[in-house]
């Protein structure tokens, strides 16, 4: 369970952060979106997003 306590406290947070997940996390939406330019600049027509990617879900 995570204890939303850590978020008001960046250095408890990224001690709880065993194993570096959460700055993965926090890049992975920058990365999707770079993918689908990256896409769109190479002609892939069929990768049609209906706007910028929002939020990530990490499950």
């Amino acid at each position: 369970m995570f204890d939303e306590s850590l978020l008001d406290d960046p250095d408890a947070l990224s001690r709880a952060d065993l194993h570096g997940l959460l700055r993965g996390a926090a890049e992975s939406g920058a990365r999707v979106r770079t993918a689908a330019r990256n896409a769109a600049e190479a002609g892939v027509s069929a990768l049609r997003p209906d706007g910028r990617p929002r939020a990530v879900l990490v499950a």
